[in-house]
């Protein structure tokens, strides 16, 4: 099971000098990071590996993307961006409102299609999915300079938490409107059978994985479309890890955000993936894979940002990655930096769990927005 339309291997990341008093912030965050990859070794060990018997459907699942047409145009698996993305029903209710403002829960009910080998399905009434939730933080009186619509990481969704690890406070009180979306199967839209928040995303079946990934992507779209609508000032996305993954994904395959700040992101699932099942004691003690590391690459392709150009305008991009980030290490954030012509790039202290310099990578979005007159 191969493909001529792999993605290169991820080369190291050549970073620039760090300063030697901050270096310790990224040994630490190095550190940590190796901590918890252990302990999410041990989860994957329990929770994800497949029985014997459920290896070949796993394997089975890869056909589809690995179709050589869709792998020469992966573009085409997110075929509904050619036409006008929008929800059927919208509700809004309001939650809370404070000096500057009101935060605003708001639902959207859309028509969406899983892909099939034909492309979307063509038979039939689509079902209504579960609906998209987002809490919209909304100046008043007043317009906002813009909306930055926050996208969260595996495991997260909760708005609460993630508009900590989001600085949705550092935009608002800079004059953004905030958009904090929950992704699928997330948070309050974890499924009943779910053991934690984004298991469903990441449930190790290849087309699964690469649905939740173009569900996403639609939701984002709706979400996106209806915040410029309702909105005359300037509408981008701000994304952390998994949400990273996705706005990088959104900035090659549309050219509307009017600015996109990948934090974290990774750059290839393939390459996680496998990285994460070699630290497996079932590998250490000779299991063999469902797929091999050439064979995860390639399934994993057609929704990796590597195998899509960057649409959005290059001065509108920046990029925000970790020295010592071992969740997501920083060849990935390197070779995204690469893939998109060089765009700006954030290299923080720290690490994905502990990122030491966020006073600075704030300061280095917000400078990034006041280029852009946004700020």
């Amino acid at each position: 099971m191969t493909t001529a339309f792999d993605i290169p291997s991820l080369a190291a990341a050549q970073l620039p000098p760090e300063r030697w008093s901050e270096r310790v912030f990224s040994r630490f965050g190095t550190a940590l990071d190796s901590t918890v990859l252990r302990a999410m070794q041990l989860v994957v060990d329990r929770a994800l590996i497949p029985d014997p018997e459920h290896m070949m459907a796993l394997r089975d699942s890869a056909h589809t993307l690995l179709d050589p047409e869709l792998q020469r145009h992966p573009e085409r698996f997110f075929r509904f961006l050619e036409e006008p993305v929008t929800p059927l029903r919208t509700s809004s209710r309001l939650q809370r409102d404070w000096v500057g403002g009101v935060a605003v829960r708001r639902m959207f009910t859309t028509a969406y299609r899983p892909y099939t080998a034909q492309g979307e399905s063509a038979a039939g009434e689509p079902s209504l999915r579960h609906p998209i939730l987002v809490e919209h933080w909304m100046h008043s009186p007043g317009p906002p300079r813009g909306t930055v619509l926050t996208l969260h990481g595996f495991t997260m969704g909760r708005p609460r938490f993630d508009a900590f690890a989001l600085f949705a406070s550092e935009w608002f009180r800079r004059g953004l409107d905030v958009a904090l979306m929950t992704l699928p199967h997330h948070g309050e839209r974890k499924p009943p059978e779910a053991r934690f928040s984004g298991e469903c995303f990441a449930v190790p079946h290849v087309a699964r994985l690469g649905e939740a990934v173009r569900e996403a992507i639609y939701e984002i779209r709706v979400v996106t479309r209806w915040l410029s609508e309702h909105s005359a000032a300037p509408v981008g996305v701000l994304g952390l890890s998994l949400g990273g993954y996705l706005t990088a994904l959104l900035a090659g395959l549309c050219d509307d955000p009017d600015f996109v700040v990948p934090m974290v992101p990774p750059a290839c699932f393939g390459d996680l993936a496998w990285r994460f099942f070699t630290q497996t004691r079932h590998y250490r003690r000779g299991g063999a894979p469902a797929l091999s590391r050439d064979e995860l690459r390639a399934a994993f392709r057609i929704h990796s940002p590597l195998a899509h150009p960057l649409r959005v305008p290059k001065r509108q991009v920046l990029i925000v990655a970790g020295r010592g980030d071992r969740i997501v290490p920083p060849e990935h954030p390197a070779a995204l930096w690469q893939h998109w012509g060089q765009p700006d790039i954030h290299w923080f202290s720290g690490s994905h769990l502990a990122p030491f310099g966020r006073r600075r990578i704030v300061d280095a979005i917000v400078r990034h927005l006041e280029t852009l007159d946004i700020l």
